[in-house]
């Protein structure tokens, strides 16, 4: 009796924890479905919340427009200054400017990218869609745009082309037959525009991407009548006039500029041209003769003993000197055909050797001339000679 009773015990003990067991598994199901319903009710906050952050923050205080104005700033001739940014949508202001590459590195016409951060005033942010459509812009080209810092720095990108105003020309002169137009390159300049005058009266004008016109054809008789010229630099196309405006008017000097440096050249003594006489009279003599040195009106010229006109290179009493085509003795500066540059004497026109000081500088020469560039071993010192042959420090 005692074991039937012990068995219906365990029975009912089994019972009762399957009912437990069912009814903690019941209760955990209903814990887990709310769990979940509440899951799903935060993500759908959050949702909203992201997506109607901006209304959230303050109603019709969303900015979803800007207009930006970017303007050119030209200074003295030669000098590139950072332009002006200007906004003119409402509750934003400018911040901070910053450029891909630094201002003194720039170039007219190779563009840059600058990087605009604006403000919104207090109680005002920027919307969360940002593209070209919602940027009006003048004066640079958009490139990208986007906020930062939940919507209180707006960041826009654009690029920009520096502009300039032209330089003037520091040397301004003629070649060594007084035919041809000759000045030293301005930096940055696409072309130039050139007037020739004669009497004071313009006789031709021409625009050239050289730092040459030949103007042989307008030229009659310079010992006659006086020509000079005005040159400067321009832009020559209408895409360079949207970066560079035209430099100032340069007067040409009566004197010979070199075509490759733009530095004084070869400067005749005068400007006499030659005579077809068979006969010439000897400079400080009434005699005549056909051979030697003869100077009418200032220039010199030289016979050889066969009675020929002397041009170029000539050796004459220990001496070189150099006659033009006309025959003319030439002084100063002078560049060969193969590249090399000479200094002919100024007043009698012999060709100089070692040491010259010439307008404040010390140029070399060497045995034969030629004027020296770069490093120089002289007199057991070391010196240094820059691309013009001046001696520096």
């Amino acid at each position: 009796m005692a074991d039937y009773r012990n068995r219906t015990s365990y029975r009912d003990r089994i019972r009762e924890q399957r009912q437990e067991h069912l009814e903690k598994l019941e209760r955990d199901a209903k814990r887990s479905n709310r769990a979940a319903k509440l899951f799903m009710l935060l993500l759908l906050v959050g949702w909203f919340v992201l997506t109607h952050m901006d209304t959230a923050k303050a109603d019709g205080s969303i900015i979803d427009k800007l207009s930006v104005k970017v303007e050119q700033n030209y200074g003295d001739s030669g000098e590139m200054l950072e332009p002006t940014i200007t906004v003119s949508t409402s509750n934003v202001s400018v911040d901070e400017v910053s450029y891909s590459r630094d201002p003194e590195k720039w170039k007219p016409g190779n563009r840059v990218l600058v990087t605009v951060n604006f403000s919104a005033e207090e109680g005002y942010y920027f919307g969360s869609t940002w593209n070209r459509s919602a940027v009006t812009l003048d004066g640079a080209e958009f490139s990208h745009c986007g906020r930062i810092k939940d919507g209180e720095t707006l960041v826009l990108k654009v690029y920009y082309i520096p502009c300039m105003v032209l330089g003037d020309t520091s040397s301004a002169g003629w070649d060594y037959n007084f035919k041809k137009a000759v000045w030293k390159e301005v930096e940055y300049a696409p072309g130039y525009e050139v007037k020739l005058y004669k009497n004071d009266e313009e006789v031709a004008s021409k625009k050239v991407r050289t730092t040459t016109v030949d103007f042989s054809e307008k030229i009659e008789d310079y010992t006659k009548d006086k020509y000079y010229y005005e040159v400067k630099a321009i832009p020559m196309t209408s895409d360079e006039q949207k970066y560079l405006k035209e430099g100032n008017y340069v007067t040409s000097e009566e004197d010979v500029v070199n075509s490759k440096t733009g530095l004084p050249g070869v400067t005749p003594i005068g400007y006499n041209t030659t005579t077809n006489q068979g006969t010439l009279p000897i400079y400080g003599s009434n005699k005549t003769s056909t051979t030697g040195w003869y100077n009418p009106g200032g220039s010199w010229f030289y016979y050889d003993p066969y009675g020929r006109l002397a041009t170029g290179w000539q050796y004459i009493g220990d001496n070189w000197y150099y006659f033009n085509d006309q025959g003319q003795m030439l002084t100063g500066f002078l560049t060969d055909t193969d590249g090399s540059t000479y200094y002919l004497d100024p007043a009698v026109g012999n060709m100089k050797t070692g040491w010259v000081q010439i307008n404040g500088f010390w140029y070399y020469f060497n045995s034969s001339g030629r004027m020296q560039t770069g490093f120089l071993y002289d007199g057991g010192k070391l010196y240094y000679l820059d691309e013009y042959g001046r001696m520096m420090g």
